[in-house]
């Protein structure tokens, strides 16, 4: 009789686990905020002349809702080659200032909800922010 409950009572918890899992599965995307990271870091030269200047920067895109999570991550390797071409094309003034900096956190991020409304007609990215920005003149 106790075996028979032993299994009796695995049964019931392996099909109720199954169940669990499934309506995990089904449940809708939350329209909650999540951070999309581009990795890994962005490291490129910048600067026109004279010694090699590099930037090596982490970036993390805001988005709201599962929708624009998957969508960002789907177009990632798109958004890094924008962001890599932006930073490679600035100069020591921008990098090396606060203001600077602040300035084209704000162009990256208009230049990275540009290209989601010309591939998925929506912007998605609530905003853009530097993890790290290390700088070598």
């Amino acid at each position: 009789m106790f075996r028979r409950a032993t299994d009796y009572f695995f049964l019931v918890s392996a099909l109720l686990l199954a169940l669990t899992v499934r309506a995990e599965d089904e449940l809708p995307v939350t329209a909650g905020t999540e951070y999309v990271k581009i990795e890994p870091a962005i490291v490129v030269n910048y600067g026109s002349s004279g010694r090699m200047k590099y930037l090596r920067t982490e970036i993390a895109l805001k988005v709201t809702g599962g929708d624009a999570a998957d969508a960002v991550k789907h177009h990632k390797p798109y958004i890094r080659n924008k962001l890599v071409l932006l930073f490679s094309a600035q100069d020591s003034d921008t990098m090396n200032s606060s203001e600077g900096r602040e300035s084209l956190r704000k162009v990256a991020l208009d230049e990275v909800r540009a290209l989601m409304v010309q591939l998925e007609d929506m912007p998605y990215i609530d905003d853009l922010y530097f993890s790290s920005f290390v700088v070598q003149n």
